[in-house]
């Protein structure tokens, strides 16, 4: 018992030490995409204007535009996503009701030998090449 606690300390130490590593690698990386968005954002005061079929937008800049394809690119990557994860969690609660539902599994008691002895069974044959 003592062994598994130690075990399942470790790993939740081990595991501790490897999220907090990761959050702080993500936060850099959020960070200098960050300063670089704002960078780009100052340099990039052009203004344009944009025609859709009858609409017309006058005197956007060009960090809007590129931010909102940004956004409508990710959105609609989602979307396409979307039925494919509606998919797998309906077949992961399907199996975990299953799991949930089974029936537990009882050990077969041996019918010879004490608890020192190793028995296999009384329909035991053999070893693999003995047939």
């Amino acid at each position: 018992m003592l062994f598994i606690d130690l075990f399942s300390h470790r790993l939740l130490t081990t595991f501790a030490k490897d999220q907090t590593k990761t959050m702080s690698w993500k936060v850099v990386v959020f960070l200098i995409l960050a300063a670089l968005l704002v960078i780009f954002t100052v340099q990039n005061q052009i203004l344009l204007n944009i025609k859709f079929f009858n609409w017309e937008i006058i005197d956007v800049p060009v960090s809007y535009v590129l931010l909102f394809g940004l956004i409508f690119g990710f959105l609609l990557a989602m979307m396409m996503q979307l039925p494919t994860i509606l998919k797998l969690r309906r077949e992961l609660r399907k199996v975990i009701r299953e799991i949930e539902s089974s029936e537990k599994i009882e050990p077969v008691k041996d019918e010879e030998g004490n608890s020192e002895d190793v028995s296999m069974g009384s329909d035991y044959k053999g070893g693999f090449f003995n047939e």
